[in-house]
């Protein structure tokens, strides 16, 4: 009863604009799975910012040859650039019933500059969902972190594993551990993140679009909490 209830909000907030979320939290938080399970759920796009930059550099497309230059140089691409490899993917047909942002806005420009461009497309954002968890437990998450190095799908070894060890599920590669998951790198992810991305939080919350979700909980029950944030029961 509870998933046909689900399935028919769902098609409800579709309509034109579609039930477009984005979904953002401090890195090791589980956006990444989240994400996918709420795809499958309601049948959303799942654009992960990583892997469509990784798409783009690989196909050698215009936008791509940007951000492998500056990938090369040591630098963070322009939010512009990224902005254009999302907006590329939103374009395509199969977005228009909706999707999962999963590392995209990662700042408030990027998130007032999104607002804009889906405007001119006569879309906007449903539902901003905000995954948070003590650092402990984040720090905790990160180090079993791992990560497919042909597709980039990530894993992790107490949560998400693969269905044969060290192979990936989608794409057949090899999964192993990150090879950055050190301390010192998480440490400075989560500063950065403080600096760049938290201020989405108030951003979206003056939207009326924020919805906060305890990510200090199983899988199960953090996707159950984003079921009821899209249902609007929550």
């Amino acid at each position: 009863m509870r998933q046909k209830s689900d399935r028919r909000q769902a098609k409800i907030e579709e309509g034109q604009n579609g039930c477009n979320i984005v979904l953002f939290g401090p890195p090791g938080v589980g956006k990444g799975a989240q994400a996918e399970l709420l795809s499958h759920r309601y049948g959303l796009c799942h654009l992960s910012t990583g892997e469509v930059i990784r798409d783009e550099i690989a196909s050698g497309t215009p936008l791509g040859l940007k951000v492998q230059d500056a990938v090369r140089k040591g630098q963070f691409a322009d939010d512009e650039t990224v902005l254009g490899i999302v907006m590329s993917r939103i374009d395509e047909p199969e977005y228009k019933k909706g999707f999962v942002l999963d590392g995209f806005p990662r700042n408030v420009h990027q998130a007032e500059r999104l607002e804009e461009l889906l405007a001119e497309r006569g879309r906007k954002v449903s539902r901003a969902l905000l995954i948070k968890a003590p650092e402990d437990t984040i720090l905790a998450r990160l180090t079993g972190r791992m990560i497919c190095s042909q597709c980039g799908r990530t894993y992790h070894q107490l949560f998400q594993r693969p269905s044969i060890r060290g192979i990936c599920d989608s794409c057949k590669g090899k999964v192993s551990q990150r090879h950055d998951d050190d301390p010192a790198t998480h440490q400075e992810r989560l500063r950065v993140y403080q600096e760049k991305t938290a201020p989405l939080e108030e951003y979206y919350e003056k939207a009326s679009l924020l919805v906060r979700i305890n990510g200090d909980q199983t899988l199960e029950a953090v996707a159950a909490d984003i079921g009821k944030a899209i249902n609007g029961t929550k």
